[in-house]
C-alpha cells in the first residue's frame, strides 16, 4: 500500500488532495495576517452591509474558485465544469427548487417556534400604528436586498469550501460517508467562533453540513445547495429578523421575532441553536435524499466521469459507497 500515491491511477491520493486544497486556500490568510480575531459576546452583533464587505466575499468567492481549479487542474487533471456551478441543463431549476425549500424550511421552523411560545410583529421602522413609514420602508427594502446579495455570496463561498473541491476529491477516493461527516464537523466547528454559539449549536450546524452535503449528492451541482443555503439565511435574517448564526443580517429586517424560548427558538444564536431547526434539518435530509424530483444532468455526470479509476462512472461510485 503506498500511503501518498494511488497505484491505480498514479495520482495522490484523496485526504493529500484535500489537503493541499486547504493550504492554498488560506495561504493569503496566513500570509497577510487577516485572520479575524472575536471576542465572547453576550449580544447579538448587527452587520452592516455595506459595498467593501460584499466586495471583500466576492473577493473570497474568486480565490476558492482559482484554488479549486489549480487543484482539479493538477492534481487530477479534471476540467473546473466538474465542481458544480456549469451552466448545465436544469441549473436554474435547482437553483429554485433551493430557494423554494430553503424558504418552507425556514417558514417550518418559524412556525414550530411560534407553537412553542416565540413571537413576531412587523419592525416598527417601517410600519408602526400611524401604518407605513414610507422613509423606513425604503431603508428597509434597501437593506434587505444588499443582504440578499451578500448572503448569495456567502453561501456560495462556504459551499465552495465545504461541498466544492476537498469534499468532492474525498467523495472519488473514499465511501461517500467520509467526506460527508469529516466536512460536515468542520462546518459546524467553523461557527463556533461566531457570538452566542453554544454546543447545541454546533451540533445543528454540523447537521446542516450534512444536509446541504446530501443536496450535492442527489444533483452534483453547488446550485441546489447553495441555493438552499443562502435562502435559509436570508428568509431567516431578513424577513423574520432571527439572528444568522448569531448575527444579524440586516439591521432592519421586515419582522422582527422573540428569540425564546432558548431551547426551541436558540436565543441569540438565532433557530439554528434551537430544537426546531433540529427536527426541520432531520425531516428535510430525508426527503432531499428521497426525492425523485432531484437528478444529476447529463453534462455533470460526463464531466466527473473524465477522471475515475477504472473508468467507472463517478456518480454511481459515490451512491454505491
Amino acid at each position: 500500500m503506498n500511503p501518498i500515491i494511488n497505484p491505480r491511477t498514479r495520482l495522490l491520493r484523496s485526504g493529500w488532495r484535500a489537503a493541499i486544497f486547504f493550504a492554498l486556500l488560506i495561504s493569503p490568510y496566513m500570509i497577510f495576517g487577516l485572520f479575524l480575531k472575536r471576542g465572547e459576546s453576550i449580544e447579538v452583533v448587527a452587520i452592516d452591509v455595506s459595498l467593501e464587505m460584499v466586495l471583500f466575499y466576492a473577493l473570497l468567492v474568486a480565490w476558492t474558485v482559482v484554488v479549486s481549479w489549480f487543484c482539479l487542474r493538477f492534481l487530477e487533471r479534471m476540467r473546473l465544469s466538474s465542481l458544480g456551478f456549469a451552466l448545465h441543463s436544469g441549473w436554474f431549476g435547482d437553483v429554485i427548487k433551493g430557494c423554494v425549500i430553503g424558504a418552507l424550511m425556514m417558514a417550518a421552523v418559524v412556525t414550530l417556534q411560534v407553537i412553542g411560545g416565540a413571537r413576531m410583529r412587523f419592525n416598527p421602522v417601517w410600519y408602526g400604528e400611524g401604518g407605513i413609514d414610507w422613509t423606513g420602508a425604503r431603508g428597509v427594502a434597501t437593506e434587505i436586498v444588499a443582504a440578499l446579495v451578500l448572503l448569495i455570496l456567502a453561501g456560495a463561498w462556504e459551499e465552495l469550501i465545504y461541498r466544492g473541491y476537498a469534499f468532492q476529491t474525498l467523495l472519488r477516493g473514499a465511501p461517500a460517508v467520509v467526506p460527508i461527516l469529516l466536512l460536515s464537523v468542520f462546518f459546524g466547528v467553523a461557527h463556533w467562533g461566531n457570538p452566542n454559539r453554544t454546543p447545541f449549536s454546533t451540533v445543528n450546524t454540523a447537521l446542516a453540513g450534512v444536509w446541504l452535503s446530501i443536496a450535492y449528492l442527489r444533483t452534483r451541482s453547488l446550485w441546489f445547495p447553495t441555493a438552499l443555503h443562502f435562502t435559509w439565511n436570508w428568509v431567516m435574517g431578513a424577513v423574520f429578523g432571527i439572528p444568522v448564526s448569531g448575527l444579524r443580517i440586516p439591521q432592519h429586517p421586515i419582522l422582527v421575532s422573540a428569540i425564546e424560548p432558548v431551547w426551541l427558538a436558540g436565543g441569540s444564536y438565532g433557530s439554528e441553536g434551537g430544537a426546531a431547526a433540529t427536527v426541520v434539518l432531520f425531516v428535510a435530509i430525508v426527503v432531499i435524499w428521497r426525492a425523485r424530483w432531484l437528478r444529476v444532468s447529463p453534462e455533470t455526470s460526463a464531466a466527473l466521469s473524465e477522471r475515475t479509476p477504472n473508468g467507472e462512472d463517478a456518480i454511481s461510485l459515490g451512491l454505491r459507497s
